[in-house]
């Protein structure tokens, strides 16, 4: 599970103090309420609530409060409206636990963060509209191209999963990054986008 991997890492951290875990956002509330709470690794999509709903609420109870978001979320509108709240990060989750200890540093010693894999879908977003003749390649990253080629071989996403060694979700994740970025509701049109733009021979 990705909190308890998280937490076994933090353990490392100098100065990182007590360590609470909750399992949805009531419970994370109430531990805010109870706790002074400086520092907080929060998940958009929690069992009773969106997290986006709980930023301001921390912001309200301690005004300097830390927030790194971890989210496997690939809606723009919906991250560019949590950044407006003040996070310190965000953090995708389909990046490893080192990535995610590296944006816990940086927020650490005051600086913001930025998974890359995030950064590509804000800065290309509108790109492709403007720029329809560049090569979807660089709209894409690696592992989204690699995927798209075993999607073209009428592989399912739990086939494409056992192959790459990664979760049906993560698979399903990046195929609505790549209908997301290309502009497209469904497979059948990411596929043929992908051809008319030569992605796929």
């Amino acid at each position: 599970m990705l909190s308890s991997l998280i937490e076994k890492q933090l353990e490392h951290i100098q100065d990182i103090g007590e360590i609470h875990r909750v399992k949805n956002g009531a419970e994370a509330l109430k531990c805010f309420k109870t706790n002074y709470i400086d520092f907080v690794l929060l998940d958009l999509l929690l069992p009773d609530m969106e997290g986006i709903h709980l930023i301001p609420k921390f912001k309200e109870i301690n005004s300097n409060v830390k927030i790194i978001i971890i989210s496997a979320e690939s809606d723009i509108a919906k991250i560019k409206n949590v950044a407006k709240l003040g996070i310190d990060a965000y953090v995708s989750k389909m990046n490893n636990d080192q990535q995610i200890l590296k944006a816990i540093q940086s927020v650490k010693n005051n600086k913001r963060f930025i998974s890359d894999d995030i950064l590509e879908l804000l800065f290309n977003y509108d790109s492709l509209e403007v720029t329809p003749q560049k090569s979807l390649q660089k709209f894409l990253t690696k592992r989204e191209v690699e995927i798209l080629h075993y999607i073209a071989e009428e592989m399912t996403s739990k086939q494409i999963a056992d192959l790459l060694l990664i979760s049906r979700h993560t698979v399903e994740t990046h195929k609505r990054r790549m209908m997301q970025k290309l502009k497209v509701t469904n497979t059948a049109g990411l596929i043929k986008v992908a051809y008319d733009k030569q992605l796929l021979k």
